[in-house]
């Protein structure tokens, strides 16, 4: 046992690699809803907890998958147990926007290879995006995606579906487990004629009876200019000006007071845009910032180009420091990765060929416990952030924090712990990135899912199918 804090337990093996893992188990059959029933009790000691807006020392017990105990100390003894005493104990961190490809995506990201890098970067649980192939645009196709899932997945695991004009497949969709619809406006994932406001008015009114938020990409597809003279991703970022943004913001909050249905605006990159959904006088509205809009500027576009070419692209850097602030001060929602992995061969095409999106989940977390270490951020908003404002929004009830009687998702956190962000090591298999060899300080020690460590100083030790595929409206 690591003297500083390691871990112990009462039977005692050789951590498998991941690769065992991954080979020894995916044929390991399991249903959706997976069973979390009579999983060894671990005790965590000595940690500094997270809970409410404070820090406080003491130990936490988890029985059968859920927090049953914390206190100062703990006398009882439990299968496993980690001595956690220079460690943070946080809530599992909450992703409501990631792509983990898989099916006939999978030769850019799996199930196993992007909930590796999840419970890598902290986060216990991850809601998928619907713009795979085949698109999640059916209560089948979602089911079908579910079970795939459910066999591989070594973090909890929800899904998004794309929005559609039927009423009825709205409402199957949100009986197969949707978290959301997805209105994915520049190009929509299903086919919708999305130029006509009487169609968004018959996608929300359909999110509304069915009770589902709707999740919004905000790019006004008249407003992109296209891209057949573009030569260079400064040329292609130039393409897709911030006035594309506000439009479809404003569009979409006048059809929404129509309706009154919930909206969630995704990967949102202008100051403007978080202020007039903050400041819009109905409920139900919710933004969402990424650790690159808020961190990055068009100037890391024409220093790495295709490492930093994402959609909505990159901002100006007064914009990006605004928007930054935004984040920090308390307008922005949530914090989400958007990890969109793509092969490194597919990227490096030329601007018009080379495919929007980078990684995110491996890399989000040490990033803004830098910014915390730097003063910039509060431990406290990180958590709203990451964890708690992400499983209010959609739904989460028994996640999002340290209590008891709520699902054992937690990571501990070395705030000391300094490194550089280096790609070769990610479990994501997309080898990139634009913070490749960033200082960092603060770091994921621990990944703790369902009760069950999955992620340990560096190595994957869960299994895949050890995460839970997770409904909406169930517990959560």
């Amino acid at each position: 046992m690591n003297a500083k804090h390691g871990r112990t337990t009462s039977s005692r093996k050789t951590a498998p690699s991941y690769v065992q893992i991954a080979q020894g188990t995916l044929d390991n059959l399991k249903s959706p809803e997976n069973k979390i029933s009579g999983l060894p009790s671990l005790l965590i000691r000595d940690a500094h907890i997270w809970t409410e807006n404070r820090a406080i020392r003491g130990s936490i017990l988890i029985e059968d998958g859920r927090i049953q105990r914390i206190a100062r100390r703990i006398a009882e003894q439990a299968d496993e147990e980690i001595l956690a005493e220079r460690l943070v104990a946080l809530p599992g961190l909450v992703d409501a926007h990631v792509h983990l490809r898989d099916m006939r995506l999978a030769y850019k990201e799996d199930f196993t290879s992007g909930t590796s890098a999840a419970a890598a970067g902290g986060f216990t649980t991850v809601l998928d995006m619907p713009n795979t192939l085949p698109p999640t645009d059916s209560a089948q196709r979602l089911r079908e995606k579910a079970r795939r899932a459910s066999r591989n997945i070594l973090v909890n695991t929800g899904f998004h579906a794309a929005a559609v004009g039927d009423r009825a497949a709205v409402e199957t969709m949100k009986m197969a487990g949707a978290f959301s619809i997805k209105l994915y406006l520049p190009k929509p994932i299903a086919p919708l004629d999305l130029g006509d406001d009487l169609t968004i008015v018959e996608v929300l009114k359909a999110a509304k009876e069915a009770s589902l938020p709707v999740t919004v990409h905000a790019e006004d597809a008249a407003q992109i200019e296209p891209t057949r003279e573009i030569r260079t991703f400064k040329e292609l970022v130039g393409s897709r000006l911030g006035k594309a943004e506000t439009m479809a913001v404003s569009r979409i909050l006048r059809l929404q007071k129509q309706m009154g249905c919930r909206i969630h605006f995704c990967h949102v990159t202008l100051p403007s845009s978080i202020s007039s959904i903050g400041n819009w006088p109905l409920g139900g509205l919710s933004s969402e910032v990424t650790p690159h809009h808020t961190l990055l500027s068009e100037d890391s576009v024409e220093k790495l180009g295709w490492k930093a070419w994402m959609v909505p692209p990159l901002r100006p850097r007064r914009v990006r420091s605004r928007l930054f602030r935004e984040m920090a001060t308390g307008n922005a929602t949530i914090i989400a990765t958007d990890h969109a992995p793509h092969t490194i061969k597919e990227k490096r095409r030329p601007p018009q060929k080379s495919p929007p999106g980078i990684p995110g989940l491996e890399t989000a977390m040490p990033l803004m416990l830098t910014m915390v270490y730097k003063r910039k951020l509060s431990l406290g908003r990180l958590v709203s952030l990451l964890s708690t404002n992400p499983a209010k929004i959609f739904g989460l009830s028994s996640r999002g924090s340290i209590r008891e009687g709520v699902d054992g998702d937690m990571i501990l956190v070395d705030m000391k712990k300094k490194g550089k962000i280096d790609p070769d090591k990610f479990f994501s298999k997309a080898h990139y990135s634009p913070f490749e060899g960033w200082k960092v300080q603060g770091a994921v020690h621990t990944t703790i899912v369902n009760g069950s460590v999955v992620y340990s100083n560096g190595e994957i030790t869960g299994k895949p199918g050890s995460g839970k595929v997770l409904r909406n409206g169930s517990r959560g």
